[in-house]
C-alpha cells in the first residue's frame, strides 16, 4: 500500500466518523426533543385535571351542572394523549434505528 493510499484510507474514515458522529447527534437532539415535548403534554395533562377537580368540587358546591364542562375537559385530555401516542410512536421508531446501528 503506497503512501497515497494510506492517506485516503485515513481520509475516508475520518469522514465516516464524523458523519457516524453527526448522525448520532442529530439522534440524540430528535430524541430529548421528543421526550420534552412528552413531558410537556403530560404537564397540561396534569393541569387540566387539577383544573377539572376544582370546577367539579366548586359546582358541586353551588349546585351547578358540570356535564358540559366535564365533556371539554374529556375531550382536551383525550385530544393531549394522542399528540402524546404520536410522539412515543416517533420515539420508539428513532430509538430503534439507533440501535440498528
Amino acid at each position: 500500500m503506497g503512501f497515497n493510499d494510506f492517506l485516503d484510507k485515513v481520509k475516508e474514515t475520518s469522514s465516516n466518523a464524523m458523519d457516524k458522529a453527526k448522525d448520532t447527534t442529530k439522534r440524540l437532539a430528535t430524541v430529548n426533543d421528543l421526550k420534552s415535548k412528552i413531558r410537556g403534554y403530560n404537564n397540561d395533562k396534569n393541569k387540566l385535571f387539577t383544573q377539572m377537580g376544582m370546577d367539579v368540587y366548586i359546582a358541586r358546591k353551588q349546585g351547578d351542572n358540570i356535564d358540559e364542562a366535564l365533556d371539554q375537559f374529556v375531550s382536551q385530555i383525550d385530544t393531549i394523549n394522542v399528540r402524546i401516542k404520536n410522539l412515543q410512536e416517533k420515539l420508539a421508531l428513532v430509538e430503534t434505528e439507533e440501535l440498528k446501528e
